[in-house]
């Protein structure tokens, strides 16, 4: 039988987009643990209200769904790095017997059928699948060049000036993508990792240190020679690119188990056609 997965699901708007992913990986062994925005959740923005009786709705037809409490976050703040040490924590907390914690936007789609993708992933071992590239080797406009210090509001995140660079002993040497797929072993011993109260020290005030905890966390232990040399996420940079039916022989024929982003208003028939491929049950069209 195939061992159990926790995701964790981000959302901040396209309600409709969420159900298209919801209604392809749900599975009743899996746990689900979906957070929605503060700042959209309070409507402060005309086009989200709404948004988290949508995600209510949508969510009931699942038992094994949990919306997590709502909390402020900003695009390069570390509300987002602790969001996910705070969803790795319930998931370990949860009585499921779950063997991988994967995190996902709500505009993330699968590339394979429910059932491949379940025993891929379940049939990974201990191996992290976490993009990791050395900051030295990146474009010289990199933001992560200028170790850029931060203060972060509710609202918003704002950069300081000035460099806040890794204490000597930490290696943060290397960035990479938020999107992850961890071992639960690994995920239990984040919590205890001897490391952990630095990185959350330093990283606490950075810019950008959604690509940077799972690296370092990686890379500041025992776990450094378990990273795998795929993350399996399809996602075209600069942007991220919205996917389209275009960007389908990409999908379709590469070795990624999720891409994004998607987005039904832009162009529903890469998604219909991925569902249709794959065996998911196809998601709604969007409002007009």
């Amino acid at each position: 039988m195939t061992a159990s997965i926790a995701y964790f699901i981000m959302v901040h708007h396209k309600p409709y987009q969420f159900e298209w992913l919801i209604n392809a990986i749900h599975h009743p062994d899996d746990l689900f643990l979906v957070h929605v925005d503060m700042k959209s959740r309070l409507g402060l923005k005309a086009d989200r209200r709404g948004l988290m009786r949508d995600v209510r709705r949508i969510c009931a037809r699942y038992p094994n769904v949990r919306i997590m409490r709502s909390r402020f976050t900003n695009w390069g703040g570390w509300s987002l790095s602790n969001i996910l040490l705070d969803a790795i924590d319930q998931a370990l907390a949860s009585t499921v017997p779950w063997s991988h914690f994967v995190n996902l936007s709500g505009q993330c789609y699968p590339l394979k059928p429910l059932d491949v993708l379940r025993c891929s992933i379940t049939g990974s071992g201990d191996a992290l699948h976490i993009e990791q590239r050395p900051i030295a080797s990146l474009p010289a406009d990199d933001w992560h060049h200028d170790w850029s210090p931060m203060i972060e509001t509710p609202l918003r995140t704002i950069k300081r000036r000035g460099r806040r660079e890794p204490p000597p002993g930490l290696d943060i040497s290397h960035k990479g993508s938020q999107w992850v797929v961890l071992p639960r072993a690994f995920c239990a011993w984040i919590r205890t990792a001897p490391a952990l109260p630095a990185i959350r020290r330093f990283l606490s005030r950075l810019m950008l240190s959604d690509e940077l905890i799972m690296q370092a966390l990686a890379r500041n232990g025992p776990w450094m020679a378990n990273i795998a040399p795929d993350y399996r996420r399809a996602i075209i940079w600069p942007g991220p690119k919205l996917l389209t039916n275009q960007d389908l022989p990409y999908l379709s024929e590469g070795d990624a188990w999720f891409g994004r982003k998607f987005d039904a208003a832009v162009d529903v028939s890469v998604l219909r056609n991925l569902a249709a491929a794959n065996h998911f049950s196809p998601g709604p069209l969007p409002p007009t």
